[in-house]
């Protein structure tokens, strides 16, 4: 068999990425749609001119494609991603958001499921092998249950990139949320994609249904590399992913049976071996598994799940910053949040 017929919708930066993803895998980008086709010209100067377009319904209409990336901007890929899958793309691969909004989300599964297009969100860790093997260590109670997870980064949206660690901590606790209580950050920075995005950063809570809480901020009040902390009843995990710095620690199993209260117990180390964050790699796994037969590690509905969260900080800060359930329901679900 011959390569996969691949195209990519968006070739800003992360649209670069998934090119150079695709290199190395069963498939051959032979099409590209970018509304500013010269941007592909410079990147691409022997890429045939007559396989890049500006319109993706041309594109669609006139290329027969096995798999394709929507990595447009995001009030864009629920469009994108539905037309492709009428036109009967059998593969798509769409980084965050989804939709940027739930109802828009939803006539995304059924169009997909009436097609039966196969479509995977890139949420990279999904792929990451450090924390498949994170997960399975966690399971086994190297640091003991789950407590929380924290995460940190200085001035990101809540779309841009919390969205992720929203994902993480449904993955690492294996639960849905149940309630977030979230404040939206006022400073207003314009969001360099263009004024039209509004994805302001925040701080907040995460009550998940098996009591594991997630802690975000992302306030505009820091400018500093991004940060996880898993912590367990009798350990703790720090993820530095930037500089490749995974250190955890974990109370000897022979003293686990003292109390809490004896937090200042020895935590020793526990050998982990990371390794470095690669994007475009991570973004390849993905687009193996999507090419093949098996389950899909990260399906429209978790690409749903993290976009939930979201709305629902949006939602708490509209109502002042109190407790909202989820799922959500109402005209929650029609809110919009314009993620770039």
């Amino acid at each position: 068999m011959g390569k996969l017929r691949a195209g990519i919708v968006g070739f800003g930066g992360m649209g670069q990425r998934h090119f150079r993803a695709y290199e190395g895998t069963e498939c051959e980008v032979t099409a590209i749609c970018e509304f500013n086709p010269e941007l592909v010209f410079e990147q691409l100067p022997n890429f045939p001119k007559r396989r890049v377009y500006s319109n993706y319904s041309e594109f669609l209409e006139k290329e027969n494609l096995d798999i394709i990336s929507v990595v447009s901007n995001g009030p864009t890929h629920a469009e994108i991603v539905m037309a492709a899958a009428e036109r009967g793309v059998p593969r798509i691969f769409c980084e965050k958001p989804m939709a940027t909004s739930l109802v828009k989300a939803e006539c995304l599964i059924e169009t997909v499921q009436k097609t039966g297009a196969r479509v995977a969100v890139n949420h990279l860790r999904r792929w990451n092998a450090e924390y498949r093997k994170l997960l399975g260590m966690i399971e086994d109670g190297v640091i003991g249950e789950l407590r929380h997870i924290y995460f940190q980064s200085g001035s990101t949206g809540l779309g841009n990139f919390v969205i992720h660690a929203f994902d993480l901590m449904r993955f690492l606790s294996g639960s849905e949320a149940a309630w977030v209580t979230g404040a939206l950050d006022h400073t207003g920075t314009p969001n360099p994609r263009g004024e039209q995005f509004k994805d302001p950063a925040g701080f907040g809570i995460v009550v998940f249904q098996n009591g594991t809480r997630g802690f975000v901020d992302s306030s505009e009040d820091t400018g500093v590399q991004y940060l996880f902390i898993v912590t367990g009843t009798y350990g703790r995990i720090i993820i530095d992913e930037l500089n490749g710095l995974w250190e955890m620690r974990a109370r000897r199993r022979e003293f686990r049976s003292l109390p809490l209260t004896r937090y200042g117990e020895t935590m020793e180390p526990v050998l982990f071996e990371s390794a470095p964050y690669d994007i475009v790699q991570l973004t390849r796994e993905g687009i193996r598994e999507l090419a093949g037969e098996r389950a899909l590690s990260c399906t429209i509905v978790d690409g749903i799940k993290s976009l939930e969260m979201v709305v629902a900080f949006h939602e708490s800060e509209s109502r002042g910053n109190v407790r909202v359930d989820l799922p959500l329901s109402g005209s929650a679900r029609e809110r919009v949040v314009e993620i770039a």
